[in-house]
């Protein structure tokens, strides 16, 4: 028997015997030399996992979820903002708009006004000479107006419009909202103020406008888009005036607007 001689002391080499063992010849294989072959030593078994206490692990499993839900409220909670760059595929409000409405909405300014009764002229508080044409409706200007004597009822004011125009909205001022610049006077309550109007289309479309007395600013009715280039403003009905002076039984507007979609 031939051994593997180690480097272990002599004293030794008797318990390390087992390490060894000599491997025969296979068979049929004669005169085969005698093999020796090492062993691998046996290894410790490697220790054991200490085992978690499961109330551990419970925590921290609660732990984690209660970071999670924590975490989604606070992306839930927070505001949600987007910004269109340059190369942003969001159409901006003029491309998502029709094209044939970009840069059309708004007021418009009619053309021409035509009236069936025009005052005279007057003075104001300083003897200046004060005219009442219908133009002065459309003027942008609440110190000027258009004036008739009398109720003013069934009196039409015609108005021509730009080609291709489009109405949604109407309003007037329907009293003199004028503030005489000598006196001092509010000539709003010393006339007649409108209380009902019609708003007649050129497509045959009619419009009631109920307005309150005491509001010296345009009061404006909300109407599906009419297309068309004639509006007609017809009085329905007007209050007594508030003076009883010379000259103050009639009705007067100071201006009207019109807006498109």
């Amino acid at each position: 028997m031939s051994y593997v001689t180690g480097s272990e002391p002599e004293d030794h080499r008797a318990d390390l015997d087992w390490l060894y063992r000599q491997d025969k010849p296979a068979s049929g294989y004669a005169g085969g030399a005698p093999q020796t072959l090492l062993l691998p030593p046996p290894t410790t078994p490697a220790s054991r996992p200490a085992t978690r206490s499961p109330m551990i692990i419970m925590i921290v499993l609660l732990l984690c979820l209660t970071a999670g839900a924590v975490g989604g409220m606070v992306l839930l909670l927070q505001p949600q903002s987007r910004t269109a760059g340059p190369d942003s595929r969001e159409p901006s409000a003029a491309k998502a708009s029709d094209a044939s409405q970009v840069g059309r909405a708004g007021p418009v300014t009619p053309t021409h006004v035509k009236v069936g009764c025009q005052a005279p002229h007057a003075t104001d508080g300083a003897g200046r000479p004060v005219s009442y044409v219908p133009e002065q409706l459309i003027d942008g200007k609440l110190n000027t107006a258009w004036r008739c004597n009398g109720n003013g009822i069934g009196q039409v004011v015609a108005f021509t419009l730009p080609t291709g125009t489009s109405i949604a909205e109407v309003g007037l001022v329907n009293g003199y909202a004028k503030v005489d610049p000598a006196s001092g006077a509010r000539r709003y309550g010393e006339y007649r103020r409108i209380t009902q109007v019609t708003w007649t289309f050129a497509n045959g479309m009619s419009f009631q406008q109920s307005l309150t007395d005491g509001v010296k600013t345009l009061q404006k009715l909300s109407i599906p888009a009419q297309a068309g280039d004639t509006v007609t403003l017809t009085i329905n009905a007007s209050t007594q005036p508030g003076s009883t002076s010379r000259g103050r039984d009639a009705v007067l507007i100071s201006e009207v607007s019109f807006r498109q979609p």
